[in-house]
């Protein structure tokens, strides 16, 4: 077992035994303020929610789960005058902003995971056999919210991929597939969301996406486009979309 495995047990297990704490003493009165039975389990889902999106450093799961737990507690807290639109919209402009500033930071722990993960691969590739899947159909689909995934698409005859991504990232690996057909479509949908395609440095990729403040980059080796068409079109908005060719 590794040591990020062992950290999320210790991490859930805790998490946990303090949700049993709350619920206990809420029900037994020792909170000034009465939290309900919904309430609670809202709140419980939200602060799981936030602490997932801070483990995988994506702002907007951390923003807008803050934002609806400041909701849920807007009386205590003096700001029903707020709710809803005004935490909305300022947690959509804070989400904006801090991508954006958080940016080269994301990058280089993205940089410095992706380097242990090709290290324990090459020494044995057990660590994230948990989180990883593999495909071999010629139709994948790949859907993430407020989390992470990595994927392989290992198909023979590779056609088509819809990989829908909101608030969450995705790792989508197509260096191990074929197009026989000579042209796939890719399908990108979602919001606030990371995706990282890695395609063989042969695929001629086309890039018809509808966007809305999305940066989209190629990494990597130089393609030398002489491989079958990849056209990637669909609709995402606000995120990073990044093609490594290898």
């Amino acid at each position: 077992m590794n040591t990020k495995t062992k950290w999320g047990h210790w991490f859930w297990g805790l998490f946990f035994l303090v949700c049993a704490v709350i619920l206990v003493a809420s029900k037994m009165g020792w909170f000034s303020y009465h939290l309900n039975m919904w309430t609670l389990i809202l709140t419980l889902i939200l602060a799981a929610a936030t602490i997932k999106s801070i483990v995988y450093f994506s702002v907007p799961g951390t923003i807008f789960s803050l934002a609806f737990i400041s909701m849920l507690y807007s009386k205590p807290l003096g700001i029903t005058n707020l709710v809803p639109w005004t935490i909305l919209g300022a947690a959509l402009l804070l989400s904006i902003g801090l991508s954006l500033v958080l940016q080269p930071l994301k990058r280089r722990s993205h940089r410095h995971h992706q380097h242990i993960f090709v290290n324990e691969s090459i020494n044995g590739g057990e660590h994230f056999s948990q989180s990883t899947t593999s495909d071999y159909e010629s139709d994948v689909t790949v859907n993430v919210r407020m989390g992470s995934a990595i994927r392989y698409v290992q198909s023979a005859n590779f056609q088509y991929a819809l990989i829908n991504v909101t608030m969450g990232d995705a790792k989508v690996y197509f260096d191990k597939a074929a197009v026989i057909q000579n042209q796939a479509n890719i399908e990108l949908t979602g919001s606030m969301g990371d995706i990282d395609l890695y395609f063989p440095k042969e695929w001629n990729t086309q890039i018809q996406l509808n966007s809305f403040i999305v940066e989209t980059s190629e990494v990597g080796l130089k393609p030398t486009k002489t491989g079958p068409l990849i056209v990637i079109n669909g609709d995402f908005k606000m995120g990073d979309i990044t093609i490594h060719y290898v």
